[in-house]
């Protein structure tokens, strides 16, 4: 299995050389499984899909392999003053079997424009939030995304064949995740855990900004196992945090509406601490998984009938009254029926 999951060299040579970040998708092992066949037929069908970008090629899709080199605080090279960091760089590489024309069209729905660069056709979208983007066809079987100077160096950097990954690097480690899970993330910078926007995710809970780096991979292939490490400055640190985080699962448990829509993921979920670095696991089986995932969409189904329930009664209500006359009611000054048609004068 280790062999047959081991990154295609023609899509892994995208990856930063300097990546701080890195995360994989092997979408087509995740499709053939049975719990992809029911994220597809639980989430990924109906109305809302069709509004995702380039969900017509989904089927297309193999794998995507997302990486950055971070970028942290710099000092400006006349003051010697701190600078405040602008976004991270970003390239996106999507592997699969992608026609040309269909491509095209994509592009062009997203508005944006062809610039010859070498032999290659890079798409840059147009317009004031359009940002510094751009997408490439890199060939038949690759399509690049990111931000404009993350796609022309990745052009340049594949005139020449890469360089081995050093023993010990984030890209070393992140080949040994990709023998173990479909979809894997590794973090190794601080300055992407203490984000703003991580960080949020996770309210209330302050140590995420005292990350040093994050590993998780989950794998569908039978049922579904997910393991997590953060790694922390010091021992005590991670103790900590493993106190914290427990405490958090303790108090959703005890919450009906929660529970209700976990399923038995918080009965399930390990924590456990390991030196500096506090790992997480959870492993269900294709039964349990099938269970979390009806309860959740049956959550959030509730919720947004509560949602459009409250705005519903938030607003005047039109209410048959009579033959001629419209009745509102929910006004501040009481009902207030109007004739209808008005009487003429």
């Amino acid at each position: 299995m280790a062999a047959e999951c081991q990154p295609d060299p023609a899509l892994w040579r995208f990856v930063y050389p300097n990546a701080k970040a890195v995360v994989s998708i092997n979408w087509q092992r995740i499709r053939l499984s049975a719990a992809g066949a029911m994220m597809r037929d639980k989430w990924l069908s109906g109305g809302f899909a069709t509004a995702i970008p380039g969900i017509e090629l989904l089927d297309q899709v193999d794998r995507v392999m997302i990486s950055s080199p971070g970028n942290g605080p710099s000092n400006d090279a006349d003051t010697d003053t701190a600078v405040e960091p602008t976004e991270p760089p970003v390239l996106i590489a999507i592997q699969g079997h992608f026609g040309a024309v269909k491509v095209r069209q994509l592009f062009a729905r997203f508005g944006a424009k062809p610039q010859s660069y070498n032999s290659f056709q890079v798409y840059r979208p147009q317009g004031k939030g359009a940002k510094d983007m751009a997408y490439v066809q890199f060939d038949a079987g690759t399509i690049l995304f990111g931000d404009a100077p993350s796609i022309f160096a990745a052009l340049e950097r594949n005139r020449f064949t890469p360089p081995a990954p050093e023993p010990g690097s984030i890209l070393a480690r992140a080949s040994e995740m990709d023998a173990a899970y479909e979809f894997w993330v590794v973090m190794n910078t601080p300055e992407i855990m203490s984000n703003d926007r991580l960080a949020g995710l996770f309210h209330g809970a302050e140590w995420v900004s005292e990350a040093q780096g994050f590993e998780a991979g989950v794998s569908l292939h039978a049922g579904l196992a997910a393991d997590i490490t953060v790694r922390f400055a010091t021992e005590a640190a991670a103790k900590q945090v493993v106190t914290e985080v427990t405490r958090l699962v303790s108090m959703m448990s005890k919450d009906k509406k929660a529970a209700a829509q976990m399923g038995d993921i918080t009965k399930k979920l390990k924590f456990s601490s390991d030196a500096s670095a506090v790992k997480i696991s959870l492993r269900l089986t294709p039964q349990e998984l099938e269970k979390s995932a009806q309860a959740f969409a049956a959550g959030q189904a509730a919720r947004r009938k509560t949602l459009a329930a409250a705005e519903s009664a938030a607003l005047p209500a039109l209410v048959p009254a009579k033959p001629g006359v419209i009745r509102i009611e929910g006004l501040d000054d009481g009902p207030r029926e109007i004739p209808y048609p008005a009487p003429q004068h």
